[in-house]
């Protein structure tokens, strides 16, 4: 239900992860009434979920079973999605929150531009929102830092010739499976060359739509992306705080993912991302620049990713319930605002 902005919107968690758990005490400290939370069968069933979040209290939600709970009797405002990155993953979700008339705030990465990822599951995901007058957006801490960074900084432009972008990620930041399974550390080249080069895997796929999104926002016309993944190799061991000990020379500390993409503008963009292990003195951060007539470039970095996904996914509330029905991409929505003035709950 598409409504006015709400004093408290009223809160659905379906995945009390650690993303989830962040949501569940911003909102609890700002009074916003947490009204169920969900997630797929085991430990976390049956728990309150305020005590699951660290809170030290129960606030009167339990976690009920995705897959058995009654959807249809909800009365919520926006249902917070942390399941998986791929939409295909999350479809079932989608139906049961789409379908009960909540908004959905997802922090899939193939969330923020389904249409890029693939065009028929996004009508199909449009449709479902639109049928049911809500609204579905992807956000977290792409939002601010890779798309309206791009998108605040060719906003001095008069003329464009090509955009770039660089990350860094700390991938010992990731649970022990997503570092080595996902960004490759300590893989042999060639275990890497057959899992994650040959492969899409659980990455493959998803960064070149931030790339699109962006050129998307600036009016350009995409006509052709390539992506290539490749390891990043030191000459030198890099210790691995996560598995107690170093990554030798010549084995992956994680990986590179190359994005070009074309326009039928003829303005290009490429993206260059890598989620890896540090090396000392090198901190997280993500660049921009466009070259163009002025040139631009902008450098953010931030403390901590998961803490910023929430936060941007939970300062995104009023946006998502006020927005038109159906997909609407976070560079519809404007610049990501704080909620830092809102009244905060003891």
């Amino acid at each position: 239900m598409n409504t006015d902005n709400l004093a408290k919107p009223r809160i659905v968690i379906y995945g009390p992860g650690l993303y989830g758990q962040h949501i569940v005490r911003f909102a609890h400290k700002k009074g916003w009434p947490i009204v169920a939370a969900f997630n797929r069968a085991g430990d976390k069933v049956g728990q309150d979920v305020g005590r699951l979040a660290g809170l030290d209290e129960d606030i009167g939600v339990i976690v009920q079973d995705c897959d058995t709970a009654d959807f249809s009797t909800l009365q919520a405002d926006v249902a917070f999605l942390v399941i998986s990155d791929r939409l295909e993953e999350c479809r079932s979700a989608h139906e049961r929150l789409l379908n009960a008339g909540i908004n959905v705030i997802s922090h899939a990465a193939e969330g923020y531009f389904p249409f890029g990822v693939d065009k028929a599951l996004a009508e199909e995901l449009d449709q479902l929102a639109k049928k049911n007058n809500v609204t579905y957006t992807g956000t977290g801490i792409w939002d601010m830092s890779r798309i309206w960074a791009g998108i605040l900084m060719a906003g001095t432009c008069v003329e464009i010739n090509s955009l770039l972008h660089r990350t860094l990620t700390d991938a010992s930041r990731a649970s022990i499976r997503l570092m080595t399974e996902t960004c490759g550390v300590g893989m042999t080249q060639a275990e890497f060359q057959e899992k994650i080069t040959d492969n899409p895997g659980m990455i493959g796929g998803m960064y070149n739509t931030i790339p699109q999104q962006v050129l998307t926002a600036l009016g350009y016309t995409v006509t052709a992306i390539t992506e290539r993944r490749e390891p990043v190799i030191c000459d030198e061991p890099v210790y691995c705080e996560p598995l107690k000990r170093d990554i030798e020379p010549g084995v992956s500390i994680g990986t590179r993912i190359v994005v070009s993409v074309t326009t039928a503008e003829g303005v290009p963009a490429e993206a260059h991302m890598e989620l890896r292990l540090l090396k000392p003195g090198e901190v997280e951060h993500m660049f921009w620049s466009v070259d163009g007539m002025p040139s631009s470039s902008i450098t953010t970095q931030r403390e901590s990713s998961v803490l910023a996904s929430a936060a941007c996914m939970f300062n995104r509330t009023r946006d998502v319930i006020a927005a038109p029905p159906g997909i609407q991409e976070v560079y519809k929505l404007g610049p990501l605002r704080h909620t830092a003035l809102e009244q905060w709950m003891k």
